[in-house]
């Protein structure tokens, strides 16, 4: 299924594009506050940016890897992005999120995520999600459980290019 736009009170979740790149890498993806935590590392120039919105696009018809980029209604500014992904390991679809700083503690990723689940639950009838948080990520353990996520385990994760490894928390919500 291509991925939809969709739409909450505040927020429009749309695909993003290479239109987006600049706005993207001087907003959050070039940000190490924002990097901190995710598997991604700090974007050193636009053209990682490009790369990445490239395989984001390269998705867009999958029925197993979703990515929206988050658009404030109020102003029109994209601040974020969320997606699920398929893991086939434990059939379920994780979710993940990663907003620009200004953007953070007004509850639009708990929003966000509510719609993606409901998506989720109601289009493609999935009944079992992930997420997981770096152990000293409160910020982020507050908006899975704000989503109804329920701790399971703890772990770790690294980064995509190995420079760094986290302890972390991992839940599950089973519908």
């Amino acid at each position: 299924m291509k991925t939809p736009i969709l739409e909450t009170e505040r927020i429009i979740l749309r695909p993003i594009t290479v239109a987006d790149a600049e706005h993207i890498f001087k907003s959050w993806t070039s940000d190490p506050d924002v990097a901190r935590y995710m598997v991604w590392d700090v974007h050193e120039n636009i053209e990682e940016t490009i790369v990445w919105i490239k395989s984001e696009e390269a998705t867009l018809h999958s029925d197993k890897h979703y990515e929206w980029g988050l658009v404030d209604k109020e102003n029109n500014k994209l601040f974020g992005t969320i997606g699920l992904k398929y893991k086939e390991d434990d059939d379920s679809y994780s979710l993940g999120y990663n907003i620009m700083k200004c953007y953070w503690g007004n509850g639009l990723t708990t929003e966000a995520g509510h719609r993606v689940l409901q998506f989720a639950k109601e289009e493609l009838g999935v009944k079992k999600f992930f997420c997981r948080h770096a152990v000293e990520n409160i910020g982020s353990m507050k908006v899975m459980t704000k989503l109804g996520f329920k701790y399971s385990n703890d772990s770790t994760y690294e980064s995509y290019s190995g420079k760094k490894k986290f302890n972390s928390k991992d839940y599950y919500l089973y519908v």
